[in-house]
């Protein structure tokens, strides 16, 4: 009779043995075989019980377990049969025997299932694509290091409840209540190597992932872990906010914002990871998965992910002012429509990017990293409690309107001069739109206003909430407190006057004295 595969990572109906899924909206594990539910803690407790009979059962095997301690790297293995290797798996130097107290030991794993020749012969095609590359000149240099190794990781599994915190233009700060649910979120938990190196030979397929012993380890060495203590809690919550905060940015399309974590129902279980590596000098490095062959390169520099940000809004303002020019005829009047939208289109940009320098990876293949299992989900509370609710904030009919606005302010003078002309009986060619030149400042300041946050506060605090209705479909709703965004809010000046009498509205009064006399007086030079 064939042995029974257990995967630690899978959890299954006590009624009937099928997978059970997490529904974030019932905050439940659902089976979609039998249709019964069991609540987070309960599964938690499972879990519990089994990590105890596990690590009693792993820790009457220890006798077979060789530690080694590398005096070059510090590095620190285990093996287990009487191959075990005394050859640093990092740095190639020879080991030293060193004692094991079990502490910290896997729970998971995940084997090795391409070999070694199978895994080098994938960086080979990487490099011999990359010739010019520095660091693959580097790499090619070592590849007599290149060698197997498991590497120690934390699995993170369970569900989450957050904000997503948003700051405005005037100060204050938006919260949007989520849940999430991460099945496995995988932690380096080896100070050794850098996390985002780490980071780009993912994902695994954890349907492949075993329950540990150590046979696994009669033909392969895996690192001892060296991230413990407040220093593993620090990193897993680390990269879970990482992770959540990727998944609600894509969501949300901006990455203007924060992820606050509440108390939550999950588990961090320890593992180990087939991984490939050679590790050379000046911070060059190469990693393959040991189950994909996913490859990762550090290069030992840095780079800027959002390096070019501007490129997209200053094609989008030329394309403006060439249509402003050829539909106007005026220079100048062209030179304000395309300023204005330029000002706005780098107002979205520059919200929506941001320089951020990280150590320059390169992988192959070139696939995002992201686990598709992530998922999350905001909640609204429109009366009658929480439901699950979709936020959308950068939509094209706010867009639209946004640029009919500025369109409208751009030419209000003209707007009023033409009805005006067709009452005095005179032909509208004899309008002189270059003659409004000192109304177009207003839109320019608008602009600029709307570059300084002005925007983020119109659009970010004040979302469009569409209610999930159980049969899939989307009903536009607003909150009973919701109010619509002022002009105090888009110039918070105005708003911090308002604890001086007098002022605010005395600012408030002259500009709109300003705008008139513009508006009028650009008016009149028009019909001049």
């Amino acid at each position: 009779m064939e042995e029974q595969v257990i995967n630690p990572l899978v959890i299954r109906c006590k009624n009937c043995g099928g997978d059970l899924n997490y529904d974030i909206v019932k905050q439940k594990y659902c089976c979609a075989h039998c249709g019964s539910e069991a609540n987070a803690s309960e599964k938690k407790a499972e879990y519990k019980h089994w990590k105890s009979l596990h690590n009693n059962a792993v820790m009457q095997d220890l006798a077979k377990v060789k530690a080694f301690a590398c005096p070059k790297c510090g590095a620190q293995t285990m093996a287990a049969g009487e191959d075990a290797s005394a050859q640093c798996p990092f740095c190639q130097n020879t080991m030293i025997d060193a004692e094991f107290a079990g502490n910290d030991l896997p729970e998971i794993i995940i084997p090795f299932k391409i070999a070694k020749e199978e895994a080098e012969n994938k960086l080979k095609a990487w490099l011999a694509e990359n010739k010019g590359n520095a660091a693959a000149k580097v790499i090619q240099n070592n590849l007599n290091h290149f060698t197997g190794c498991y590497l120690p990781y934390h699995i993170v599994r369970g569900a989450y409840n957050g904000n997503m915190a948003i700051g405005l233009q005037d100060g204050s700060t938006t919260h949007y209540p989520f849940r999430a649910y991460l099945s496995h979120t995988a932690v380096n938990a080896s100070q050794d190597w850098d996390n985002l190196f780490l980071d780009g030979i993912e994902p695994f397929d954890f349907d492949e992932a075993r329950e540990f012993d150590f046979g696994f380890l009669n033909h392969q060495n895996a690192k001892i872990q060296n991230v413990v203590g407040e220093a593993l809690s620090a990193r897993v919550e680390e990269e879970t906010r990482a992770e959540l905060y990727q998944t609600l940015a894509k969501k949300v399309r901006t990455k203007e914002m924060s992820v606050i974590l509440d108390d939550n129902e999950n588990e961090s279980i320890p593992a180990l990871m087939p991984v490939y590596l050679v590790k050379c000098e000046n911070g060059v490095a190469a990693a393959v998965n040991g189950q994909t062959g996913k490859v990762s390169i550090a290069t030992g520099k840095t780079k800027n992910l959002t390096s070019r940000w501007w490129l997209w809004p200053t094609l989008a303002t030329l394309v403006v002012a060439l249509v402003a020019a050829l539909w106007i005829g005026e220079a100048l009047a062209g030179g304000a429509v395309a300023l204005v939208f330029g000002l706005v289109f780098f107002a979205v940009a520059h919200n929506r990017h941001h320089k951020e320098i990280v150590n320059e990876i390169i992988t192959a293949p070139k696939e995002e990293n992201q686990h598709n299992d992530t998922r999350t989900e905001f909640f609204a509370d429109f009366g009658k409690g929480p439901v699950p609710t979709e936020l959308k904030f950068f939509t094209p009919r706010r867009i639209i309107k946004l640029i009919i606005g500025l369109l409208a302010v751009t030419f209000l003078p003209l707007l009023i001069a033409i009805p005006i002309q067709i009452l005095r009986g005179l032909p509208l060619s004899d309008i002189h739109i270059g003659y409004g030149a000192a109304w177009y400042i207003t839109p320019v300041f608008m602009a600029i206003v709307l570059a300084g946050g002005a925007a983020k506060t119109m659009m970010y605090g004040e979302p469009l909430y569409y209610e999930k209705l159980p049969n899939g479909t989307l009903k536009r709703r607003k909150l009973p407190s919701q109010q619509k965004f002022s002009l105090k809010q888009i110039f918070p000046a105005l708003k911090k006057g308002e604890s001086k009498k007098g002022k605010a509205g005395l600012s408030l009064g002259c500009a709109i004295v300003l705008i008139l006399f513009l508006l009028f007086g650009s008016v009149a030079a028009m019909l001049s």
